[in-house]
């Protein structure tokens, strides 16, 4: 549909597609694609004008964080999932990090789709029928818990993934039956038979460091002096 603003004043214009652009972007992380402002009968070369004054701010090649809008991760996951098309999900170390599986910084984003990608900044994989153990998390697809932890396995040490493990069940109700569907699956996965084991309860898990020498004080002798 044509937009009214195309035939208005030049300042009138320019505030309209400022809303436009809001509008857009919000429940969105702020962020939107050329795609999706073109389709809008934003022109070219409004938004390249925006780009030269900051209103709309390159995150990958064909996908912009309006400028208004914080930095974020979620932004930044959101717009390497858009840019590398229909079907893609994000995975790996940053699916993980999204659900709350992992602690510390965010990682850079990885993502799974169906075709080959190459995006700059952004690690990608193929898998055919990724779109099967996708879902979306705060606005964003995603990998499912389960299908997330078997990507770490072979990633991350057996602790560390003990702990996701750990973070899986309680954040989001993942149970070893779910993983085993996955692995059902993906029957040649790496690192499958490290997430058996912990699964099996084989691999303690360790909550935090406070914890950590709490039973480290726990294991040393007790000295009785008299």
């Amino acid at each position: 549909m044509a937009l009214s603003w195309i035939s208005a004043p030049m300042g009138q214009q320019s505030r309209t597609v400022e809303r436009e652009l809001a509008r857009m972007a919000s429940g969105a992380h702020g962020v939107v694609t050329r795609a999706e402002l073109l389709g809008a009968g934003i022109s070219a070369k409004e938004v390249r004008q925006r780009l030269e004054t900051g209103a709309l701010i390159a995150v990958v090649p064909g996908v912009y964080r309006v400028g208004h809008t914080a930095p974020s991760s979620e932004a930044r996951y959101l717009a390497a999932v858009l840019a590398c098309g229909e079907g893609a999900l994000l995975s790996g170390r940053a699916a993980a990090h999204l659900w709350g599986l992992l602690k510390g910084p965010a990682p850079a984003p990885e993502v799974t789709a169906p075709t080959e990608r190459r995006v700059r900044g952004v690690k990608t994989r193929r898998a055919r029928r990724a779109s099967r153990e996708g879902t979306n998390w705060r606005g964003i697809p995603v990998t499912t818990p389960a299908r997330t932890l078997v990507d770490l396995a072979v990633v991350i040490d057996a602790a560390e993934l003990a702990r996701a493990c750990h973070e899986a069940g309680v954040r989001h109700h993942t149970t070893p039956k779910h993983v085993e569907a996955v692995l059902a699956r993906c029957p040649n996965a790496p690192g499958a038979g490290r997430l058996r084991a912990v699964l099996r309860g084989d691999v303690h898990v360790t909550l935090s460091k406070l914890e950590s020498r709490f039973l480290d004080c726990f294991a040393r002798p007790i000295c009785r002096c008299r």
